[in-house]
Protein backbone atom coordinates (compact mmCIF):
# COMPACT_ATOMS: atom_id res chain seq x y z
CA UNK A 1 0.00 0.00 0.00
CA UNK A 2 1.13 3.50 -1.00
CA UNK A 3 0.77 5.89 2.07
CA UNK A 4 1.33 10.09 2.13
CA UNK A 5 2.44 11.48 5.03
CA UNK A 6 2.58 15.58 5.15
CA UNK A 7 4.11 17.70 8.17
CA UNK A 8 3.55 21.65 8.06
CA UNK A 9 6.07 23.15 10.17
CA UNK A 10 5.74 25.35 13.29
CA UNK A 11 6.73 29.18 12.36
CA UNK A 12 10.31 30.18 14.27
CA UNK A 13 11.00 25.86 13.58
CA UNK A 14 14.04 27.01 10.72
CA UNK A 15 16.89 26.30 10.80
CA UNK A 16 16.46 23.03 12.01
CA UNK A 17 19.68 21.93 14.13
CA UNK A 18 22.34 19.45 12.68
CA UNK A 19 21.41 16.66 15.31
CA UNK A 20 17.99 16.71 13.77
CA UNK A 21 19.15 16.90 10.12
CA UNK A 22 21.75 14.01 10.81
CA UNK A 23 18.74 11.68 12.00
CA UNK A 24 16.69 12.85 9.61
CA UNK A 25 18.87 11.50 6.59
CA UNK A 26 19.59 8.10 8.20
CA UNK A 27 15.44 7.73 8.97
CA UNK A 28 15.40 8.70 5.15
CA UNK A 29 18.05 6.21 4.45
CA UNK A 30 16.61 3.27 6.38
CA UNK A 31 16.04 0.08 4.25
CA UNK A 32 13.22 -1.57 5.40
CA UNK A 33 9.97 1.40 3.87
CA UNK A 34 10.15 1.97 0.35
CA UNK A 35 10.30 5.66 0.31
CA UNK A 36 9.09 6.49 -3.61
CA UNK A 37 9.65 10.12 -2.91
CA UNK A 38 9.95 12.92 0.10
CA UNK A 39 10.58 16.60 -0.19
CA UNK A 40 9.48 19.91 0.86
CA UNK A 41 6.86 21.81 0.86
CA UNK A 42 7.87 25.58 0.26
CA UNK A 43 5.53 28.49 0.78
CA UNK A 44 5.48 31.63 -1.68
CA UNK A 45 9.11 33.03 -1.01
CA UNK A 46 10.81 29.83 -1.60
CA UNK A 47 10.95 28.99 2.31
CA UNK A 48 10.37 25.73 3.88
CA UNK A 49 6.87 25.37 5.29
CA UNK A 50 6.43 21.17 5.48
CA UNK A 51 7.05 18.39 3.80
CA UNK A 52 5.12 15.28 2.10
CA UNK A 53 6.47 11.64 1.62
CA UNK A 54 5.22 8.88 -0.85
CA UNK A 55 6.13 5.72 0.42
CA UNK A 56 4.99 1.72 0.67
CA UNK A 57 3.81 -0.28 3.87
CA UNK A 58 2.04 -3.45 4.51
CA UNK A 59 -0.69 -1.87 6.58
CA UNK A 60 -1.28 1.22 7.85
CA UNK A 61 0.35 0.15 11.07
CA UNK A 62 3.33 -0.36 9.33
CA UNK A 63 3.15 3.05 8.03
CA UNK A 64 2.14 4.63 11.41
CA UNK A 65 5.36 3.06 12.94
CA UNK A 66 7.38 4.69 10.23
CA UNK A 67 6.19 7.78 10.92
CA UNK A 68 6.04 8.03 14.61
CA UNK A 69 9.98 7.39 14.08
CA UNK A 70 10.22 10.97 12.42
CA UNK A 71 13.30 12.81 13.96
CA UNK A 72 11.51 15.95 13.11
CA UNK A 73 8.01 14.76 14.10
CA UNK A 74 9.82 13.67 17.77
CA UNK A 75 11.60 16.99 18.13
CA UNK A 76 8.08 19.04 18.22
CA UNK A 77 8.51 20.74 14.51
CA UNK A 78 5.35 19.70 13.16
CA UNK A 79 2.40 22.20 13.85
CA UNK A 80 0.27 19.85 12.30
CA UNK A 81 0.53 16.23 10.39
CA UNK A 82 -1.43 13.78 8.47
CA UNK A 83 -1.10 10.17 7.22
CA UNK A 84 -3.26 8.97 4.64
CA UNK A 85 -3.33 6.19 2.33
CA UNK A 86 -2.26 7.49 -1.13
CA UNK A 87 -3.68 5.61 -4.44
CA UNK A 88 -1.14 6.95 -7.50
CA UNK A 89 -3.49 7.52 -10.53
CA UNK A 90 -1.29 8.85 -12.91
CA UNK A 91 2.71 8.54 -12.94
Amino acid sequence: MLFAWIGFLKAGSEPVSQEVNLLTSDFIAQPYVKIRSVGPLCDDKGHRAGMLMIFETNDLAAAQALVADSPYLKAGLYERSSLHEYRNEAG
